[in-house]
């Protein structure tokens, strides 16, 4: 039996009876907001602090420039909330594994194991149902997040490294927002608790909405 003690001191189950019932896997929006506002994108190999926290606030900033509805953009906001319990991993590190794990007879054990979590946090707030029917929506607005934030936080150039984003199945390169810059002192003037604070304004912003709208 394994589990971890979140922010608000509540006990997360990864293996044992508890992981099967609700109260084993207790979903607080305040750890969510609080634990990633303090984990860094990139592994840290970022210009500046850049947390998961930022980094979803920009995905549902560009959904809701896009005319999406509050659902979706809540949705975006909550794509990667799975990560207070599983951690950023970089992509490359979880492809790493789950080679490594089929080339060992095995299956893709980090997929297997991230997407128990998604679906944990994603039925606690009632968006499996979004991420469904948005699901290229959201991971299109996710790569140009990416975009951006390579050209404006990474030590990076396209002659340094090969680095393509693409989204599946679809031609052509990801281009990096137009419109903003993560680079610049506005932004690197947050504290790690003001992008907690940030998280969970919106997330209270989008809730009170849609209630209101039921």
């Amino acid at each position: 039996m394994s589990w971890m003690i979140t922010a608000s001191g509540a006990e997360y189950h990864f293996t044992g009876y508890e992981a099967c019932t609700e109260s084993g896997r207790p979903v607080r929006i305040e750890d969510i907001a609080h634990q990633l506002a303090q984990i860094n994108r990139f592994c840290g190999a970022t210009k500046r602090p850049y947390s998961v926290a930022e980094h979803s606030l920009l995905v549902s900033e560009f959904v809701q420039r896009d005319g999406r509805g509050a659902t979706v953009q809540l949705a975006a906001l909550l794509h990667d909330a799975h990560e207070i319990y599983t951690n950023d991993v970089s992509s490359p590190a979880k492809q790493a594994i789950n080679l490594r794990a089929v080339q060992s007879g095995g299956t893709q054990a980090w997929r297997q194991f991230e997407r128990e979590h998604e679906d944990t946090v994603r039925r606690h707030f009632g968006v499996q149902t979004t991420f469904s029917a948005h699901r290229l929506v959201l991971q299109h607005f996710d790569l140009v997040a990416l975009a951006t934030e390579r050209r404006d936080l990474l030590n990076w150039t396209p002659a340094s490294a090969r680095w393509e984003i693409l989204r599946d199945g679809q031609p052509g390169a990801i281009p990096p927002a137009d419109w903003l810059t993560l680079d610049c002192p506005h932004r690197a003037g947050f504290a790690w608790t003001d992008w907690r604070d940030a998280f969970l304004g919106r997330f209270q912003e989008l809730t009170f909405f849609l209630k209101g709208q039921g």
